[in-house]
C-alpha cells in the first residue's frame, strides 16, 4: 500500500479579516481556534505594530496555532515612499533595507519559538520586488540577479526552523495597471529551483494578472512541474465592482458559494469548483493550504468568523476529495 502524504497545514490569512477596533482585533484572534485551523498567515507589518511583536502574539493568537509570515504588507509601504526598496532591487540601499526586515522576521521567529517553547512559524513568504518596468513608476529598476544575490544572502538565516518560499504576486503585464507589479511565475519558478526553496500561490493574485480565473490552475501546475509549489491561499477576484471594490482589486474578495456567510461576495469568481480544479493542479508537495479573505464592511466579529469558517469550509471539501482521488 503507497503512503499518502501528508496532509498541508490549514491556514487562514487572519490579519485580512481582524477588524481595525483593538477590542474587537483581541476577540476575533482569540476566537480563531473555534475554526479548527493549523495556521494563521501573518503579516510583517509596519515597524511598531503590535503584529511584530512576539510578545504580543504570543499572549494573544490561540497557543496549538502556527504562522507563516507575509512580507507583503511591508513590501507594498517600503515601495509606496521609496521605490528603491525590494530583494531584487538594483540599487544596494534598497536591496539592503529589504534584507533588514527579513533579518527582523528572523528575530521574531526566534523570539517567538523561545516565547512558546517550540517552532511557531511555519514559513516565511518574500517577494521579488521590484521589478525591472517599475523603473519609472517607482523610481528604480529590479534585477534577476540582485534577487539571486539575496535569496543567497537569506540561506544563512537562521528562521527558527520556518521554511522559505516565494510568493508570487501578479507580475507586470503590458497595457494593465498591476496591483503588485513583480516578476513572472516562470522568473519565480527558476529563482526557486535554482535556490532550492518553494514558491506559494495566491489564487486572487493569479487570476488577477491574468484577468482569468483558470490562470492560477495554470500556475500551480506549472510550479509543482517544476517541484516547487508549497503554498496554496485561496483569495477571491471578481473581473465586476463589488463592496470589496472595483473590477480585478488586491481585495481578497472571499469565495462565493451557498453558505449565507458568502452572501455578499455572489460577485467573486472563485469557487469550490475553482479551488478543486487548482489543488487538483498542484500535485503532492503542498506544505500549507489556505483561504485568506475579507468581510465586506461592517461586518462584525461574528460574522468575520463566519466568512472565515465558510472559505475554509470550500478548502476543506476539496482537499478532501483531492486526498479521495489519490487514495
Amino acid at each position: 500500500m503507497s503512503m499518502q502524504p501528508a496532509r498541508p497545514a490549514l491556514t487562514l490569512g487572519a490579519y485580512a479579516l481582524t477588524p481595525a477596533d483593538p477590542d474587537d482585533a483581541v476577540t476575533f484572534v482569540t476566537a480563531l481556534d473555534s475554526l479548527g485551523i493549523d495556521a494563521v498567515e501573518h503579516p510583517l507589518a509596519a515597524p511598531g505594530d503590535p503584529a511584530c511583536d512576539p510578545a504580543h502574539v504570543a499572549a494573544t493568537l490561540p497557543p496549538a496555532i502556527d504562522l507563516v509570515v507575509t512580507c507583503i504588507p511591508r513590501t507594498m509601504q517600503r515601495l509606496a515612499v521609496d521605490g528603491r526598496y525590494g530583494l531584487s532591487s538594483s540599487d544596494p540601499e534598497g536591496r539592503a533595507a529589504a534584507l533588514a526586515d527579513l533579518a527582523e522576521v528572523a528575530e521574531f521567529a526566534r523570539r517567538l519559538a523561545d516565547l512558546s517553547g517550540r517552532r511557531r512559524v511555519r514559513g516565511v513568504e518574500i517577494h521579488t520586488a521590484p521589478a525591472p518596468a517599475q523603473a519609472s513608476a517607482r523610481g528604480t529598476t529590479g534585477s534577476l540577479d540582485a534577487m539571486r544575490a539575496s535569496l543567497a544572502t537569506l540561506a544563512d538565516l537562521d528562521l527558527a526552523g520556518a521554511t522559505l518560499t516565494l510568493e508570487h504576486s501578479d507580475a507586470l503585464v503590458a497595457g494593465q495597471a498591476p496591483a503588485k507589479g513583480f516578476w513572472s511565475i516562470d522568473d519565480e519558478i527558476a529563482l526557486a529551483a535554482e535556490a532550492g526553496i518553494g514558491i506559494t500561490l495566491n489564487w486572487g493574485r493569479s487570476a488577477i494578472e491574468a484577468r482569468d480565473a483558470a490562470a492560477p490552475a495554470r500556475h500551480a501546475a506549472a510550479a509543482a512541474a517544476a517541484g516547487v509549489l508549497r503554498g496554496l491561499i485561496f483569495s477571491g477576484a471578481t473581473d465586476v465592482a463589488s463592496p470589496w471594490g472595483e473590477p480585478w482589486d488586491d481585495s481578497h474578495i472571499a469565495p462565493r458559494g451557498s453558505d449565507p456567510a458568502l452572501a455578499a461576495s455572489a460577485a467573486s469568481l472563485l469557487d469550490g469548483d475553482q479551488v478543486l480544479a487548482t489543488l487538483r493542479a498542484a500535485g503532492d508537495g503542498l506544505e500549507h493550504v489556505g483561504a485568506k479573505v475579507t468581510a465586506a464592511p461592517g461586518t462584525d466579529v461574528a460574522g468575520r468568523l463566519a466568512v472565515a469558517r465558510a472559505s475554509l469550509a470550500l478548502v476543506r471539501a476539496s482537499l478532501d476529495t483531492v486526498a479521495a482521488e489519490r487514495a
